[in-house]
């Protein structure tokens, strides 16, 4: 269906061959209309109905085969938000009058056609169209959260399992259902504008046909179920290379309508096994569990197999002590240490996946020895804010910089960082992403993203936001601009977002801090 900034698609209908072709002369494109097709039957409209989607149909009622009202029933039926106008000869009015009770827009009289009665027609239809569309969407939204409720009760009773299945029915969808979690992992602060996008999305994404997904809110945590009809012979490793390629899509998408978010956005994805109803929250849960360690290991978002139970490695003796002989060997040279650390331990780690904890509390015990740590404040501050890594790579990052400077290390920094860092400065109030960056410096935006962690001490988006911040702290201070303004030369269209990024740096909001 076209939006209604966009020409209203036209199929006329009429076996009258004489009359298609004056109904071809009219103006459409005055009236953001245009003429998509034509049949010289209600069969052969029907058809067409389903290749073309149109938003109007112009309809004979008397025709061969299937005539104009058995034609508008079917259209109702089976494309709710497409619109019918009825061609009528005097004898007809009867069924015309019959046509209107159903819900058919208006009928025009062929004898007395005139241009002003068609373009009074197609404004009706698009006000139509769009009344519809909003009454939709809003019943959409409804059921949306109406399942969303149902879905996180503790028990499913056998009347709410009957409810969720005419929602089902009613979205096109039945059992056996293949049911997918997406989670995201952003900052509480971009939380809000993350979830709005990735709705707006996921309903663009619904209309995908290969997918025949649906998509409803899940939980507190800002998780979100695609619900899919799995009737069709497709095998669980296509499945799985379908959503990886879904999730990329998403972030993608994401990057494009949100490249000014402060700090990455992670999708994770994980494909539960089909199931034949949705007995209750704990089963389901169970069937499309995140592994405790993807948010911990994982620095681009995964797809995981819910079919396959997450194997969790504690610490064993073994492995500290292998390690502990490759550190010490190691830290005879500060360069070699802070190597060894980025490296070949990240290596090991990520391989074996750890219990994150664990291998948190056995790295610092083992952190007092490197850096002759001592029970100051600062150290202890230190020591809790590695505790508070969310990611293996921020961990490293901060424990390879203490590394380096307790050596007396120069932190590295490799030229396609700096070369980076400058098209940041000279650029900052254009829309910037990572992967275009890292394009324009020829690496990945993977690679990037660890080399900036890593050498500059901050994420690529901590880099970006931090520069923006002090460009708009000058600019409010030896500039007349208005706020939006300011926003705006920094490459923050959002007003609203701009705002909260200002205070978190500033502690004031920034009309606050240009009035003083």
């Amino acid at each position: 269906m076209q939006m209604n900034t966009e020409p209203l698609s036209v199929l006329i209908v009429d076996d009258e061959l004489p009359l298609r072709e004056e109904l071809r002369l009219f103006p459409w494109q005055s009236c953001q209309a245009e003429l998509v097709g034509e049949a010289e039957n209600g069969e052969e409209a029907l058809e067409l109905c389903r290749k073309l989607n149109p938003d109007l149909v112009i309809t004979d009622i008397t025709m061969p085969v299937m005539n104009g009202l058995e034609l508008f029933r079917c259209i109702k039926q089976q494309f709710p938000l497409t619109q019918v106008v009825l061609l009528t000869c005097h004898s007809d009015f009867d069924y015309a009058r019959e046509a209107l009770q159903l819900g058919a827009l208006e009928y025009l009289i062929k004898v007395s056609l005139l241009d002003t009665d068609m373009e009074q027609v197609i404004t009706k239809a698009r006000h139509a169209i769009m009344r519809e569309r909003n009454h939709m969407q809003s019943e959409k939204q409804r059921q949306r959260w109406q399942l969303s409720r149902m879905l996180v009760q503790p028990h499913t009773s056998e009347e709410a399992g009957q409810d969720i299945a005419t929602l089902l029915r009613q979205w096109n969808l039945e059992y056996p259902l293949l049911i997918v979690r997406l989670h995201t992992d952003a900052r509480e602060e971009d939380e809000v504008y993350v979830h709005h996008e990735l709705q707006a999305i996921l309903t663009q994404l619904e209309k995908n046909e290969w997918m025949r997904a649906q998509w409803v809110p899940y939980g507190k945590t800002g998780d979100f179920l695609l619900l899919i009809s799995d009737r069709t012979e497709v095998g669980r490793t296509e499945r799985l290379a379908q959503m990886e390629s879904l999730l990329a899509q998403l972030q993608d998408e994401l990057e494009k309508r949100l490249p000014y978010i402060g700090a990455p956005v992670r999708l994770f994805a994980v494909l539960g096994q089909p199931c034949g109803m949705i007995e209750n929250r704990l089963a389901l849960d169970n069937s499309i569990r995140l592994p405790e360690s993807a948010l911990f290991y994982d620095n681009t978002g995964t797809v995981y197999d819910g079919m396959v139970e997450e194997v969790v490695n504690p610490l064993c003796s073994v492995d500290k002590e292998e390690q502990q002989m490759r550190i010490r060997q190691a830290s005879a040279s500060g360069h070699e240490l802070v190597r060894y650390f980025r490296e070949e331990l990240t290596d090991w780690a990520l391989g074996c996946r750890p219990e994150p904890g664990q291998l948190k509390g056995w790295l610092l015990s083992l952190r007092k020895e490197w850096l002759r740590a001592d029970d100051s404040g600062s150290d202890i501050s230190s020591a809790n804010r590695l505790l508070r890594a969310s990611t293996m790579m921020e961990f490293v990052s901060l424990m390879s910089r203490e590394l380096e400077a307790e050596a007396g290390l120069q932190p590295k920094c490799r030229k396609e960082v700096v070369q980076a860092k400058k098209i940041i400065s000279d650029r900052l109030a254009e829309p910037i992403t990572l992967t275009q960056i890292a394009d324009e410096v020829g690496l990945s935006s993977y690679y990037l993203s660890r080399l900036f962690r890593e050498e500059a001490g901050e994420s690529f988006n901590e880099f970006v936001t931090r520069l923006r911040m002090d460009k708009a702290i000058e600019l409010l201070r030896t500039t007349q601009l208005k706020v939006y303004e300011v926003a705006e030369r920094v490459g923050i269209p959002s007003y609203r977002y701009f705002s909260v990024l200002f205070r978190n740096r500033t502690g004031v909001a920034p009309t606050d801090y240009k009035k003083g």
